[in-house]
């Protein structure tokens, strides 16, 4: 069968992912048992491609199937309108959709315009689905597939090792494209999955079920030895968890040679309980880290259940900017905040230095438990504004002065961000090497982020167009 799989344009302007666009590793994955199967399988990546390049696919390729990743929230909305798009194309189309949010919520996903959700990791079950549409079988039959006529869950797949390698050649195309920040072209590699920590914001540890597996060593030393991009991104939710096999890892990259530039995302408590590990990380290439401190004072800790300590966090960033590991600290701030608790973070982010750190707005996303605790306080149901970005909980202090001290914290962390040579060096070289509008792009978001009103217009078009709920003025 031909199978058109698809990442959706973004539903934010806002925020990280404006910042950095991955390849999109999951249809990778999912492409590859496909391909195995001796389907035929394109990717088209509407972050980057426009969208009359969906029409042109739809009209010459002329998939029998389609696949359309919805992992975010905010991707609710494109990935119903491209679905709807494709059947206006071409109604005898079978259209499916899976990601993180599909499978938290498929609800929101099995309408008219979709004939099943794919719940769960995709890799299998996909397969299995399109071998059934082959033979003109009844994917109903099929686990982990959703259709209006019911349901029969799957595990999930025990041994990483048995997949076959994400099929990164469909995207061959738009490789240079992707990016974090400045370091591009980049990668992206999973050396694990899943979460076993319970932090209520977030929901990877309900999807997986608070299970977390690996893939062996020399399987990932062979795949990170392939990849052609000098930057990858290890995507797990929680890098070096495992002591054993992340110093087995480097050890043996050490030993083939390979030298690359790493990301990875982790929390505080890994990063000081595994020193010896990031040392020895650092000897092979790591350069980035996704910092996930979140608040700065325990109570703030305790009340997203992240179950560690403040003089941890700073362990952390001492540790990693001592050995000279660039880090992003990510910080949560309440709707609930007052004034002084905006001035607590922002002299936090200036005693520690913090160069480019993330700031996010407490959302309940589907799926987490904040959601189950505070859905019946949103003040909209409106999924543009969940990009963790805009409030969706009313505030104490009032709407414009809450965004004003938002856009304040963000202006720090740019201002801390230092602009030396070697900082200038890797812009030019990014846009060189990659693709010279990431940097026009992160650039205006900066500014962006620094205006209050750039916030208060989505509610100004919200109250205009989707009147869902009243908004504090």
């Amino acid at each position: 069968m031909r199978v058109l799989l698809i990442q959706p344009h973004q539903g934010t302007n806002l925020g990280l992912s404006r910042v950095l666009i991955t390849e999109p590793l999951g249809l990778e994955n999912v492409a590859a048992p496909l391909l195995e199967d001796c389907h035929v399988v394109s990717i088209l990546d509407l972050r980057i491609e426009s969208l009359k390049k969906l029409s042109d696919e739809i009209r010459y390729f002329a998939p029998q199937a389609v696949g359309i990743s919805c992992s975010f929230t905010t991707d609710v909305y494109p990935t119903l309108d491209i679905a709807k798009t494709i059947k206006e194309l071409n109604p005898s189309t079978f259209v499916f959709v899976g990601g993180h949010h599909a499978s938290l919520l498929p609800s929101d996903l099995l309408q008219d315009q979709v004939n099943a959700v794919v719940i769960g990791e995709g890799e299998i079950t996909t397969k299995e689905m399109i071998n059934e549409l082959e033979r003109g079988g009844d994917v109903n039959k099929v686990k982990g597939v959703m259709t209006r006529e019911g349901f029969t869950p799957r595990e999930i797949i025990r041994n990483l090792d048995e997949m076959p390698l994400p099929a990164r050649h469909l995207t061959k195309r738009l490789r240079r494209h992707y990016h974090i920040g400045f370091d591009c072209p980049m990668a992206s590699l999973e050396t694990s999955r899943g979460c076993p920590y319970e932090c209520n914001f977030c929901s990877v540890w309900v999807f997986y079920s608070r299970r977390i597996r690996g893939k062996s060593p020399d399987k990932l030393a062979e795949e990170i030895a392939n990849v052609k991009e000098k930057y990858i991104f290890l995507t797990d939710d929680i890098a070096f968890l495992h002591r054993e096999p992340a110093i087995k890892l480097a050890l043996k990259l050490k030993e083939m040679g390979v030298k690359k530039s790493f990301t990875c995302e982790t929390r505080a408590d890994i990063v000081v309980r595994h020193k010896d590990v990031i040392e020895l990380w650092k000897e092979v290439g790591l350069d980035f880290i996704f910092l996930g401190l979140e608040k700065i004072d325990d109570d703030g800790l305790k009340s997203v259940k992240k179950h560690t300590k403040a003089s941890v966090n700073e362990k952390a960033l001492d540790l990693v900017k001592s050995l000279g590991i660039r880090p992003m600290a990510t910080f949560i701030v309440d709707p609930e905040w007052e004034e002084e608790d905006f001035e607590k973070l922002k002299s936090y982010v200036i005693k520690h230095k913090l160069s480019t750190p993330s700031f996010t707005i407490l959302t309940p996303l589907p799926g987490t438990e904040v959601y189950d605790e505070r859905k019946n306080d949103l003040v909209t149901l409106n999924y543009q504004m969940f990009d963790l970005l805009h409030v969706v909980l009313p505030t104490k202090l009032p709407l414009r002065e809450f965004y004003a001290r938002f856009a304040d914290l963000c202006h720090q962390g740019h201002k801390n961000t230092k602009l030396g040579w070697e900082f200038v060096n890797k812009v030019i070289m990014g846009m060189i090497h990659g693709n010279p509008w990431a940097a026009v792009r992160i650039f205006n978001v900066a500014r962006m982020m620094r205006n209050p009103e750039t916030y208060l217009d989505a509610h100004k078009y919200l109250e205009e167009t989707t009147p869902i709920l009243s908004l504090q003025s």
